[in-house]
């Protein structure tokens, strides 16, 4: 059996040289794991913040609709009102020419009469179609936030992420892509890291 001669010094220097070694390697570990941590909490985030802005944009597209609608529903309600109130002068105008009495002038009073009472009923309707149009929208906003949430889950989940994954991986599955020349176009190679 080997047998080495140290004498209490070389000793003492070999424990202290050890203990630094170790500690040394303690500490770079530390530092490695630090770093992979932050690492893959920022691919997390990043994954979050793709899945939020595709759903602001949903979101976004969802609200341009309705404001359009909107718009095209309100610039109805203006057209039809400008029409009653083009049909009430038209009607005193007439009113003008039968003020000699007799038949005309009552079947034209009786017109302005009725005319007043549809534009009350258009006035009724109108109001009843723009509450029916606020309560919709509402509806279809709320409606779209809890889309949003139940896509934000769907996406947040590893069963899903790891289906997509199986799925880009395999390129088989994938639909066939085709430029502008009508060949197949090779599928871009995707890296994803775990």
């Amino acid at each position: 059996m080997l047998h080495f001669q140290y004498n209490t010094l070389e000793i003492v220097l070999l424990c202290v040289a050890g203990v630094a070694l170790l500690f040394t390697g303690y500490r770079v570990g530390r530092m490695l794991g630090t770093m992979a941590a932050r690492k893959s909490i920022a691919d997390k985030e990043q994954e979050l913040f793709t899945a939020q802005k595709g759903f602001k944009n949903l979101y976004e597209q969802e609200m341009a609709t309705l404001k359009s609608t909107n718009d095209q529903l309100n610039a109805q309600v203006e057209s039809l009102t400008q029409r009653v109130e083009d049909y009430r002068k038209k009607a005193a105008g007439f009113g003008g020419l039968f003020s000699s009495g007799g038949k005309r002038a009552d079947a034209m009073y009786a017109l302005l009469l009725e005319n007043e009472a549809l534009e009350e009923a258009l006035h009724g309707q109108n109001e009843k179609l723009r509450q029916e149009r606020t309560d919709a929208l509402k509806e279809q906003l709320r409606s779209t936030g809890y889309r949003r949430v139940l896509m934000s889950q769907l996406l947040n989940d590893d069963r899903i992420k790891s289906y997509v994954a199986e799925i880009m991986a395999d390129e088989k599955r994938l639909p066939a892509r085709q430029d502008d020349s009508g060949e197949r176009a090779a599928l871009p190679s995707q890296s994803h890291s775990e």
